[in-house]
Order: C-alpha cells, then sequence, then structure tokens
C-alpha cells in the first residue's frame, strides 16, 4: 500500500514517542526508521510518487522549492503536533527522498546527558574555542544545545547561533539568543561569523565548520575576545586538530598552530555506545586547553595529547578508552556486540 496522510502522520508521531531517531521515506520502497542504532522496514507502506509529492508540499515554502530545484538538496526543520523533525530532502535515483531525524521534544538537561555532561565544565569561559566533535548522529547538537540551555537559565548573554537548519527552540530565559537559519540569514558560515561579531555578542555557536574559510573566521572571532562553541566531523581529539591544521596549505600551517593554541578552551569527541536493552548512551573523549596542552600543539607535538588526557582526570579531561572503560565498568553495555557505535544521520 501507499502512504497517505493519516499513515505519514502516525508515522511521525509514533516515531517522537517511542524513541526513533531515523526516518526513511523513498518512492517504491518500504519506509523505514531507526531505534537505538537499528534499521526497520515498515514494509506495508511502499510510497507511490504522489505520496511523495504531497508529503514534500508539507514540509516546504515556495522559496524552499526554488533552492531544492536549484541545488538538488535541501536541509530545514518541521514541527508537528508540538513535536520538532530535521529534514532533509534529496534526489536518489532522480527520485525525491526524506530522511527525516527527530528532535527531542525538550533540550536536554546537563545532568541526564551522562559523560557528554562534561561539557559543563565550560559553562564559565567567556572568550576562546570550544569544539564539539564526533561522527555524524552522535549527539553533538544535543551537547552543545544542553550547553547553551544552561547558559541560557543561568547568565546575561547574547547567544548568537548559526544553523543549518535551526533544531531547538530555547526558551525564554536570562539571556538573549539570536537563531540565524542558513540560506535564510546568512549565505556562508565564514560571512555569518564576521557578521555575528559586530552584532555583540557574548557566545557565537557555529553549528558546523565545513571549510577553511569558516575555520579562519572562527579562530579570528575567538581570538577577537568572543566565546565560540563550533561543531565538526572528528573521531577523537587528535584527529580535530590535525583536521583544522591539514586545512590550510603547508606555510601557513605553523601559523594556525600557533592561533589555535592561543584560543582554545578545549575539545570534546564523542561516540554512542548500545546499552543492555538496545538504549545508547555516549562516551566522550575530552581535552583542556592548559599550558601544556598548548605547547604541544604550537610545536606539532599533537600524538602526545593522548598523554596529557591520560594523565588529567583530575582536570576533567579522558580518553575515550577511559570513558569506554567506564561504561563498561557500570555494566551497561550489550554483551557481544561492538563497544563503539556511530549512528547514521
Amino acid at each position: 500500500m501507499g502512504l497517505g496522510k493519516i499513515d505519514f502522520e502516525r508515522i511521525v508521531m509514533c516515531a517522537a514517542e517511542v524513541g526513533i531517531s531515523d526516518i526513511h521515506i523513498a518512492e517504491g520502497e518500504p519506509v523505514y526508521w531507526r531505534r537505538c542504532g537499528c534499521l526497520s522496514p515498515l514494509r506495508e507502506f511502499i510510497p507511490t510518487a504522489e505520496d511523495i509529492f504531497k508529503i514534500f508540499q508539507r514540509f516546504v515554502t515556495e522559496a524552499d522549492m526554488e533552492k531544492f530545484i536549484a541545488e538538488k538538496a535541501l536541509n530545514i526543520a518541521w514541527e508537528f503536533n508540538h513535536f520538532r523533525y530535521r529534514i532533509h530532502v534529496y534526489y536518489k535515483r532522480a527520485k525525491v527522498a526524506f530522511a527525516m531525524r527527530v528532535l527531542p521534544r525538550k533540550i536536554p538537561q546537563m545532568e541526564s546527558l551522562g559523560q557528554a555532561g562534561k561539557i559543563e565544565q565550560y559553562a564559565g569561559c567567556r572568550s576562546g574555542l570550544l569544539l564539539v566533535t564526533g561522527a555524524t548522529g552522535s549527539g553533538k547538537t544535543t551537547t552543545v544545545a544542553a550547553l547553551l540551555e544552561r547558559l541560557n537559565e543561568t547568565d546575561t548573554l547574547h547567544i548568537l547561533t548559526l544553523e543549518d537548519p535551526i533544531e531547538f527552540i530555547y526558551d525564554k530565559g536570562c539571556s538573549l539568543i539570536s537563531q540565524l537559519e542558513y540560506g535564510q540569514d546568512f549565505l556562508t558560515y565564514a560571512e555569518g561569523v564576521e557578521h555575528a561579531m559586530r552584532e555583540s555578542p557574548d557566545v557565537i555557536m557555529v553549528s558546523e565548520m565545513r571549510d577553511s574559510q569558516t575555520v579562519e573566521a572562527v579562530l579570528n572571532a575567538a581570538a577577537s575576545g568572543h566565546f565560540v562553541i563550533a561543531t565538526m566531523h572528528a573521531g577523537s581529539v587528535i584527529e580535530a586538530v590535525e583536521r583544522i591544521i591539514s586545512m590550510y596549505p603547508s606555510e601557513k600551517q605553523n601559523m594556525v598552530k600557533s592561533l589555535l593554541a592561543s584560543v582554545l578552551v578545549g575539545i570534546q569527541t564523542q561516540q554512542l555506545v548500545t546499552r543492555r536493552g538496545g538504549n545508547r548512551v555516549c562516551a566522550v573523549e575530552t581535552i583542556k586547553g592548559t599550558n601544556a596542552v598548548k605547547n604541544l600543539i604550537r610545536s606539532g607535538k599533537f600524538e602526545q595529547l593522548v598523554n596529557i588526557m591520560q594523565a588529567g582526570r583530575h582536570e576533567g579531561m579522558q580518553t575515550m578508552e577511559m570513558g569506554l572503560e567506564s561504561i563498561k565498568e557500570r555494566e551497561i553495555l550489550r554483551p557481544h556486540t561492538p563497544a563503539i557505535y556511530c549512528a547514521c544521520e
């Protein structure tokens, strides 16, 4: 059978209520959803081209439609019955398809994040660069949102976010929050960061550092005295540092090492592991921008950062191995499965 309006609404509502993380919809194929990292088909629902078009019309504005036609892909956020969904619209063998991420109904409290809650140790920062890294679907956005919500609850700040698309909506708190969306409020992340610095922000959040222009703008913003929080795809602290440096030609890399070292306040890398019962929990690797860390970055001795993390537990640091071991000690890993699971977006 196809995928009518009522069926579609039931699927997205059920997904939000029972802990489904992703829904995949494509013409002529069963609807799939992902729970606890595992994909399952809903074989009774196989949308037709007409079904896909009707669903598409529910999400998009005329401007969105023009952008999709021009760029062959579209990122949007959609709200339905008090739940929010992040939707990536794309072509699959010349047919329109959707990848939907179900967003938490409320921004999680820091205390509910497990190891990811270590991000709270940076809540007192008012300048410098904090990086949150990990694979796609490792919870970076949720962690950053929890930190920003904590700042919103406890301090009077101007928090400016650059997002693609806007995912979490922040409640009214002590702070002024300005959420800007890619394509609607700014055209490139690099320009967005540069313009943001003229809007008197205390905190700038960049939802993804995708290229060297964005990295340069982020580093300059942090060097100018702003507290910048940025996410990027990197599987470890060392990989994050190396990726930033490698974005620049060799003749500029010493300069970038020095600039990164001078502004870095910390890096937190996240991975998801599977618990008994199928639920997942976050394991993290984290390092703080101590003088020793800054010296190693300036000198290019990135491999020695592991030693700093191993010895820095009392300062809030740890390696990913230490994080995984802590989870194993609480006996929550599902037996006979790989320890590390990186969810697909």
